[in-house]
This record gives C-alpha cells, sequence and structure tokens, in this order.
C-alpha cells in the first residue's frame, strides 16, 4: 500500500508479480462448467422434459431463487460502491482542473467509442442486409408477437429509463457532486472523508469477494433458465439478423476495444482478455451492465491492477455512458426492419440513425431489454412500422447478452486506455513519490 501525501490516506498500489488475474484464473474452469451445463441442462430438459414436475420444481425452486438472489445481492452493493468509488476517486484528484481534464478524457474516449460502434453496426446491416432473408410468411408469424407499449415523444421512448432505475443516475451525479466538494475542503477533512470512503469500499468489495464464490452456480442457473424457456426455433428464422448483430458485436470488441487497449494502454489483446474474463461471462449470463458493475471494479483494480481513481470513475460513469452494444444493436435493428419492409434508407435517415444510435450509446441504463425503448423511437422517427419491432423481440434476450458483455468489456478498455495516458501516468507517480 502506498500513502497519499495529500490525505495520509492508504492508496491501492500494484499488485505483486504474478497476482493479477490470479483470482480469475482459479475461476475459469467453474465458469465454464457452470455455462456448458446450464446450457446442457437447459436445452435436455427444454426437448424431453419441459411440463415434467421434476423441471418445474427445479425451476421454481432453485433456479429462479439463485437468479433473484445474485440480482439481489449485486443491487445492493451498487450504491455503497458507486457513492464510495465517485467520492474517492474525485477527491483523490484535488484539483478542479485535475477532474475536468480527466471527465473530458472519460467522455472523449466514451464518445468515440458509441461512435464507432453505431459506425459498425450500420456498415455490417448495409453489407449482409439481414432483413431481405427473412420470408414474408414467417415475418408476419414474428410480427404477431406483441411488442412492449411505448408512450410520449421519440424521445422519450429512446432515452427512457424504468423507474426502478432511475435513482442509479441520481446516485452517480450525487456522488460527483460530493466528491468535487469535497476537493475545496482541507486536506484534514477530505482525508477523513475519504478515509471512510475507502472502508466502505472495501467492506463491499469484501462482501463481493464472499458472493462470487458462488458465480458458477448462479451462470449455470441463468444459462438453463435461458435454454429451457427461449424458443430456439427463431434462431433458424432470423439467423441472419442474429449473426449480423452479434458479427457487429465481436468487431467492436475486436477493432475498436483492442486498438483502444494496445494503442492508447499499451497493454496485449490477450491479457486484456484475460482480465475482463469473469465480468464478461456476469454480463452475458445476468444481461445488466449494473448488476456486472462490482465485478468489473475488481477486475479493473485487481486482475488488471488499474489505478483506483481513473478505474472508479470510469467504471461508474460508464453505467449510464458507455452502452457500445446498444448503439450497434440499435443502428443493425433498425435497418433489418427497414429491409424487412423494403423501406431502404436514404443517406440522410441513415446519417440521422447514425446520430441516435450513437447517443443511446451514450445515454442508456444498462438493465436487460433497455434497448427497445431505443429501437422503438429511432422506428418512429424514420417512419418505420411501430409494430416491425415484434421481429425482434423474440430473440433479444439473447442478444441483450451479448451487447451486455460488449458493454461493460468497454468500460474496462476504457479505464485502461484512461488510466494509462501519459497525464495520468505522472499523477499516479507523483502521489507515489
Amino acid at each position: 500500500m502506498m500513502i497519499d501525501t495529500d490525505f495520509g490516506v492508504p492508496s491501492p498500489s500494484p499488485l505483486p508479480s504474478g497476482a493479477q488475474g490470479r483470482f480469475s484464473a482459479r475461476l475459469q474452469v467453474p465458469l465454464l462448467a457452470g455455462l456448458l451445463l446450464g446450457i446442457g441442462g437447459g436445452t435436455l430438459a427444454g426437448l424431453y422434459a419441459r411440463s415434467a414436475e421434476a423441471t418445474v420444481f427445479l425451476m421454481r425452486w432453485v433456479v429462479k431463487p439463485v437468479e433473484q438472489a445474485f440480482m439481489l445481492a449485486m443491487f445492493l452493493l451498487i450504491v455503497p460502491l458507486l457513492v464510495s468509488a465517485l467520492v474517492s476517486g474525485v477527491v483523490r484528484l484535488r484539483t478542479m482542473a485535475g477532474t475536468r481534464r480527466l471527465l473530458l478524457s472519460i467522455l472523449v474516449h466514451m464518445f468515440a467509442a458509441s461512435l464507432a460502434a453505431a459506425l459498425i453496426g450500420l456498415a455490417m446491416a448495409n453489407l449482409f442486409r439481414p432483413g431481405d432473408v427473412v420470408p414474408a410468411e414467417i415475418g408476419q408469424q414474428l410480427l404477431s408477437v406483441s411488442p412492449p407499449a411505448v408512450s410520449g415523444t421519440w424521445l422519450d421512448a429512446a432515452f427512457s429509463y424504468t423507474q426502478a432505475q432511475r435513482w442509479v443516475v441520481l446516485v452517480i451525479l450525487g456522488s460527483g457532486l460530493a466528491g468535487l466538494v469535497l476537493t475545496f475542503l482541507r486536506s484534514g477533512q477530505s482525508g477523513r472523508a475519504l478515509a471512510r470512503s475507502e472502508r466502505v469500499y472495501a467492506a463491499a468489495m469484501r462482501m463481493l469477494e464472499r458472493i462470487a464464490r458462488l458465480t458458477p452456480l448462479v451462470v449455470a442457473c441463468f444459462m438453463f433458465d435461458l435454454t429451457l424457456v427461449f424458443g430456439w426455433h427463431l434462431l433458424l428464422y432470423l439467423s441472419a439478423y442474429v449473426a449480423v448483430v452479434v458479427a457487429a458485436l465481436l468487431l467492436q470488441v475486436g477493432l475498436t476495444f483492442f486498438a483502444v487497449v494496445w494503442m492508447r494502454g499499451g497493454l496485449l489483446p490477450l491479457a486484456f482478455l484475460r482480465g475482463v474474463q469473469e465480468p464478461a461471462v456476469i454480463a452475458f449470463c445476468t444481461s445488466s451492465s449494473n448488476a456486472t458493475l462490482p465485478s468489473a471494479l475488481r477486475a479493473a483494480e485487481q486482475d488488471l491492477a488499474l489505478p483506483a481513481r481513473e478505474a472508479r470513475l470510469v467504471m461508474s460513469v460508464g453505467t449510464i455512458a458507455n452502452q457500445g452494444g446498444t448503439a450497434i444493436y440499435t443502428a443493425v435493428t433498425v435497418l433489418f426492419i427497414a429491409q424487412f419492409f423494403g423501406m431502404d434508407l436514404s443517406l440522410a435517415e441513415q446519417g440521422l440513425v447514425l446520430g441516435v444510435a450513437t447517443l443511446a450509446g451514450m445515454g442508456t441504463i444498462g438493465v436487460p431489454a433497455g434497448s427497445l425503448p431505443t429501437v422503438a423511437g429511432v422506428l418512429a422517427l424514420t417512419g418505420l412500422p411501430a409494430g416491425g419491432i415484434g421481429l425482434v423481440v423474440g430473440v433479444d434476450r439473447l442478444l441483450d447478452m451479448f451487447r451486455t458483455m460488449v458493454n461493460v468489456v468497454g468500460d474496462i478498455a476504457i479505464a485502461i486506455a484512461v488510466a494509462r495516458e501519459p497525464q495520468a501516468s505522472n499523477r499516479s507517480l507523483e502521489e507515489r513519490g
């Protein structure tokens, strides 16, 4: 541990050689086993024993309770982690100038990543045109699925949050403001506030360490549930659309994020993948960036040894301002629906889709199915049939898993780039000196 010379508060120090990634390495095999067990068990139960009493009992008394308990525990940890991470991160900047520079760097990186995601989505949808391959009769069956109700203006639809999630934004804004206020206080007062914040953060992390031991079981339950209730036949009908979305999401990781961590952060892509594997699996299974925040924070600070100040700020802000997966999903889905109805969008209309998708990637709360209102809003804005969203409702849950994983990986990639910028490195050296 290093001592913060201004406040007298211990600062996180780099992990000793060989310690980075040790926790993830221990969980790698159990996580993979849980993933495969859940998929295999759910597939077999869906094919041969969907209505059997044993399957109903397992879902009601084991699978669902484990899922709900895990999600509840993760969401309970979000408040102490967000508050302590933001307060300690901002206070450690010490000056308003440092705060502005860091926040500007974070927002620039996130906007660039969101814009790149929207461009990739549009390019893939125009190149492969997945909407042209869906037979008309299959499309009519899919359209019979009732889409989620969307009310209000297109702006309200595009950026609406569920009532239960609005507090996340309030916590982020309030904690950031509290941290800024503390920078104006004397060193002793700020130091005491920072010490309390660090203790809260450490306690939440210790609780997370205990919960994480059950992660393989949680992963198995989530995947069993998904494969049991998911209509796999829809993948045959929408295979081209699903393939384009997934390919675009993987390109966002392979092109954008690998370039960010390698060129801006000086980290090899393989080392980056090893460091993010645990939060990526949790994000994939839960479809919630918010629920994955505790694991992502630990991966950034422990597995990748990023400075607490930059890592905590980036990961906290990223819960609402870095949803590149949403930008890709929005762009591809809107063009897919347009192609299905034979209503190709003009360059101006595609430019509008690009702008809205980019903004959606900068302002969508990370909750399951949180992108459907955005798509509905863009459909209304471009004059496409609103009922077209029924084409994708059946596979939204599956694609939500992929885009949430990309969102979380993107948060960590940007944290690496911001933390290893020259000015950030110089500040860290000054503190440790």
